[in-house]
């Protein structure tokens, strides 16, 4: 799973959650690089590629699909695949605000504001899409958001929601798999994302 890059609200410290922004020129060449380091580690194999369908995340996996090729030696990119499900959960009023200036608890199951959706619902949501589109041998990529990445590593890998702090262009391994005992898999190579047991600046 993939966050996006850099964005001009990213640079503002702004919260955005569903709020439409623009991928900010450090936020492309953090794609470009990513895409490249994303290539080196899935090798031969093509991966299947799904977007949030807000700007910011639909323009990395587009440039994430575009350095696959390249560094396949292939012309044609990959397909991406908008899904709604990977889309930023909203942040209600916080939304446009500057970071800090909101008072924050351990939430995963419950919202921002009384009738948005909580990060355990978020959470299973991608998880619902995983189940359906996953086939074993397979590599696909979610390119999603910060609060889908930290709503997911809470609770299917048990990490503490608020103290989960990634950056753009973060990413993680997420070695699929259904059991009988309910478990989704295992946690793979974290990227640019850092775990505590306490609560930390978003």
């Amino acid at each position: 799973m993939c966050r996006h890059g850099t964005t001009t609200w990213n640079l503002a410290k702004k919260w955005q959650g569903q709020q439409d922004t623009e991928l900010a020129p450090e936020g492309i060449r953090q794609a470009e690089e990513t895409g490249r380091l994303l290539a080196s580690k899935i090798a031969s194999k093509t991966p299947k590629i799904f977007t949030s369908d807000l700007k910011r995340a639909k323009r990395t996996a587009e440039l994430y699909a575009a350095a696959m090729a390249t560094t396949a030696g292939s012309s044609t990119p990959t397909e991406v695949e908008v899904e709604e499900r990977l889309r930023e959960p909203s942040l209600g009023k916080f939304e446009g605000m500057v970071k800090g200036r909101e008072k924050t608890c351990e939430r995963l199951h419950k919202a921002y504001f009384e009738g948005l959706e909580t990060p355990s619902e978020t959470s299973l949501r991608v998880e619902a899409l995983a189940a359906e589109v996953f086939e074993d041998g397979d590599v696909v990529l979610f390119v999603t958001h910060s609060k889908v990445l930290e709503a997911v590593l809470a609770k299917v890998f048990g990490k503490f929601y608020e103290g989960v702090h990634t950056s753009p262009g973060a990413f993680f391994v997420w070695n699929y798999s259904e059991t009988k005992s309910g478990s989704l898999g295992d946690l793979g190579e974290l990227h640019q994302i850092e775990c505590h047991d306490y609560q930390v600046e978003q």
